[in-house]
């Protein structure tokens, strides 16, 4: 009660000279004023799970189930009694059965590092509510939590709320697990209610997934060939006028790669269109940060009609807006840095720090653009650039930086001093 009666006794303090009589009537007409704006709380109705089941995006691995959703806002509301997302808090739904024959404990920092303890969340409503209200909202939040400090016994089901900082427009949830000599991490792309754009772009990429008649590809040779097949450039939307260069290439699903850039703090996020294969992109992104200026590259990322060794390719373009940090996205400039594989370089030594990528390399594909004739782009760009696309193959597991495997193909600083020449 301390803190709520400080900000009174400052409103007192400036009234100077006023007669004590009238100080004294002007702090219990604040006090009053405070006692009105506190609410009771309302327990709310037991939550009935079964609709966050029935939805929840579930993998299994090593007989460990994981399923996570993430409530819609009337829900939470309906949930928790108060509205969360005033103050930034996403609750996910995570319910895990342990089918191993170990027992095992869920680490909610592996979900998101600046993740919220249950009495932190009731804490930001201790001002709204009266004493008696503020205590029943803390019981209430902390029973509907997930403690992660439970062992989850062999054979058992145990589910509850993990707060998370509210993300963009979709989480990979990596759910990281540990027992006795034993750990493992199992990584969830769970949708975010209200954010259909990107859930769409998703699905319409499923949909091209298993509609599009893929060609299936078993060695490395082929599939350098195939890479450099790939178009060069992004081109307009009559596919009349390249622009771009397609300078990067992911293997493998896009929950595999998605946990890559997620961890490295890139998020999907619109971006002006940009077409391959006659189509807009089918994903896009940045890098988010909370606290500092990052690097703001623009991703754009198309499915291709290859398959390598049973995995997705697909082709991107990566660059960051005229003046980097200074001059803000190509979105904001819409011109772009003419170093175009400082970008590039950029976000594949990012993206290795994420412990993700089993296997990577350069390949040809783009054509070498010197400095000294550089290429002009449809909207008053130039760039110039090494002719090299980076390749990249994610395998779903953890990968040190000592154990990436590299292809053997082109090496970068050989085409680095033909492009200065």
């Amino acid at each position: 009660m301390a803190s709520r009666n400080k900000p009174i006794i400052n409103s007192v303090s400036v009234l100077g000279d006023q007669s004590r009589s009238a100080k004294a009537a002007i702090v219990f007409s604040l006090v009053l004023l405070t006692a009105a704006c506190a609410s009771s709380f309302e327990r709310p109705a037991p939550v009935n799970e079964g609709p966050l089941r029935e939805r929840a995006i579930t993998r299994t691995v090593d007989g460990i189930r994981v399923s996570a959703t993430i409530p819609s806002e009337d829900e939470s509301r309906s949930i928790f009694g108060v509205d969360l997302r005033q103050h930034g808090i996403q609750p996910l739904w995570l319910e895990i059965e342990n089918g191993a024959d170990r027992q095992i404990i869920f680490l909610p920092i592996g979900l998101d590092p600046e993740y919220f303890a249950p009495l932190e969340v009731a804490f930001l409503y201790e001002d709204s509510l009266t004493e008696e209200g503020h205590a029943e909202l803390a019981e209430h939040v902390v029973a509907l939590s997930f403690d992660s400090r439970r062992r989850i016994l062999p054979g058992e089901v145990f589910s509850g709320f993990v707060f998370l900082s509210q993300p963009h427009t979709s989480l990979v949830a990596e759910i990281d697990l540990i027992g006795h000599k034993w750990s493992d991490r199992i990584s969830l792309l769970v949708p975010v209610p209200g954010m259909d754009e990107a859930q769409q772009r998703v699905r319409a990429t499923r949909r091209l997934n298993n509609e599009a008649d893929f060609v299936e590809i078993d060695s490395e040779a082929t599939l350098r060939t195939a890479l450099e097949g790939l178009p060069c450039c992004t081109t307009d939307e009559t596919g009349t006028h390249q622009s771009l260069p397609l300078n990067l290439v992911l293997i493998g699903e896009i929950e595999e790669w998605s946990v890559a850039f997620v961890r490295r703090m890139y998020r999907y996020s619109p971006a002006n269109p940009s077409y391959a294969f006659g189509r807009v992109q089918d994903l896009s992104g940045h890098k988010a940060s909370r606290w500092v200026a990052t690097q703001p590259h623009t991703l754009r990322f198309w499915l291709t009609p290859l398959r390598y060794q049973g995995k997705s390719i697909w082709v991107g373009q990566v660059s960051t807006g005229l003046g980097g940090r200074f001059g803000g996205s190509v979105e904001d400039t819409g011109r772009i840095e003419p170093e175009v594989d400082e970008a590039r370089n950029n976000l594949v030594q990012d993206l290795l720090y994420s412990q993700t990528i089993a296997k990577f390399g350069f390949v040809k594909g783009v054509g070498r653009v010197a400095v000294a004739e550089p290429q002009d782009t449809p909207d008053g760009s130039t760039y110039y650039t090494d002719g090299l696309r980076a390749v990249m193959v994610f395998g779903g597991k953890e990968v040190s930086l000592a154990g990436i495997d590299f292809f053997d193909w082109e090496s970068l600083i050989d085409h680095y001093r033909r492009w200065i020449d």
